[in-house]
């Protein structure tokens, strides 16, 4: 699976919301999402501009939790974050990072919690982040499975972030993680 995905920091949130149901998503589901990054001990996933996660995710609705652990690929290009990306569901998310660090991965601070609203409209998600300690964002992505289909779905993002009234240059390449860290993503 392949996530071609923007990001960008939002001041109005209200307004945002607004916009995204006026051109036709739908809220969803909302969510509190806990994530642990680990490395190894040459720090070399995150010198390869890869990433190792397990993230705890709460649905705020329900209060059901579950857990997921997900590799994230080097970003495919200079304009969004893309990536390849795998991700399944692990039992307990103590254990699973129990577990790395047993086999010698290391936990990178900090810790990245945030709120995530998600809109759906087609095959297109628009999530509101909160994000501890940084302030609020919006991530429009489409879910590929090929990579040939990648320039479409940058394409359909772009031209929703101008329905928007935002443009690639409001959008960043850093992970949330990064900012918290104060360093610049590859």
């Amino acid at each position: 699976m392949i996530e071609v995905e923007m990001k960008l920091p939002i001041d109005h949130t209200e307004a945002v919301q607004a916009d995204l149901e006026k051109i036709g998503f739908i809220k969803s589901d909302l969510f509190c999402e806990e994530d642990v990054y680990f490395d190894n001990d040459s720090w070399q996933i995150r010198k390869n501009g890869e990433a190792l996660r397990v993230r705890k995710v709460t649905d705020l609705l329900t209060d059901q939790s579950n857990a997921v652990i997900t590799y994230k690929g080097k970003k495919m290009d200079q304009v969004s974050m893309s990536r390849k990306e795998l991700e399944t569901e692990v039992g307990d998310e103590k254990i699973c990072i129990q577990i790395l660090s047993a086999l010698g991965f290391h936990m990178i601070s900090p810790q990245v919690r945030k709120i995530r609203q998600e809109y759906r409209m087609d095959h297109m998600t628009a999530c509101i982040d909160q994000v501890q300690d940084l302030g609020n964002f919006l991530e429009l992505e489409i879910v590929i499975a090929e990579e040939e289909n990648k320039e479409d779905a940058l394409r359909q993002i772009d031209e929703m972030l101008h329905q928007l009234g935002y443009t690639l240059q409001d959008t960043t390449r850093n992970s949330y993680l990064s900012m918290l860290q104060h360093v610049e993503d590859d």
